[in-house]
């Protein structure tokens, strides 16, 4: 069940564990976290007036573009899977394995920890390969959208494939498939990958 009153991450590691900056960066909070094969992640994005694309989206009628509600899915989505990597890291390192949200955020506030999950986001690309998403109802300034990213299975290729959802409150915004396709940054740069 997700917590509002706490975060997983503190702001500054946050920004350090994503590979997005603004005007994109779409996660103001994680949640929830549950680690493992079927893992996942609750995040929250609070929409403001301040968001760039807002006043084009449109003047009359200020309303969330879908493609912006997908990035978020992207974002939760890869930031399910770094975080996964992680406990099995630090399983692998300590033989303590991390299975609580609260033991999640002790490790991550400890230096080797801090270390450990900043290295594995340099070492690992993720990028947003595909979507199957359903638009239910528009997102406004001054909604909190909360968005759950659960993962269905990893193939032997390299992509993760997630069950997502958006909720405003009780209504659902958007919910859908998306695949997300993550590998080693050393072995996209030998295949002249854009990284």
């Amino acid at each position: 069940m997700a917590n509002y009153n706490k975060s997983l991450v503190q702001p500054n590691l946050l920004l350090k564990m994503g590979s997005w900056r603004a005007p994109i960066f779409m996660v103001d909070r994680i949640v929830d976290f549950s680690p493992g094969e079927r893992g996942s992640i609750t995040v929250i994005k609070h929409v403001t007036f301040n968001e760039s694309y807002i006043p084009g989206h449109f003047p009359d009628n200020p309303v969330m573009p879908g493609v912006m509600i997908a990035e978020i899915f992207g974002q939760s989505s890869e930031y399910l899977s770094l975080l996964n990597d992680f406990c099995q890291l630090h399983e692998r390192e300590t033989q303590q394995p991390l299975k609580k949200f609260d033991e999640v955020s002790r490790a991550l506030q400890t230096p080797e920890g801090t270390a450990r999950v900043i290295a594995e986001r340099a070492r690992v690309l993720g990028v947003l390969a595909s979507q199957d998403v359903k638009y239910k109802s528009m997102v406004a300034p001054g909604d909190t959208i909360e968005v759950n990213s659960r993962l269905a299975f990893a193939d032997m290729n390299g992509f993760h494939h997630y069950e997502v959802e958006a909720r405003v409150g009780r209504n659902v915004a958007c919910v859908g498939r998306i695949v997300n396709f993550r590998t080693d940054r050393i072995l996209a740069e030998g295949k002249g990958m854009y990284v």
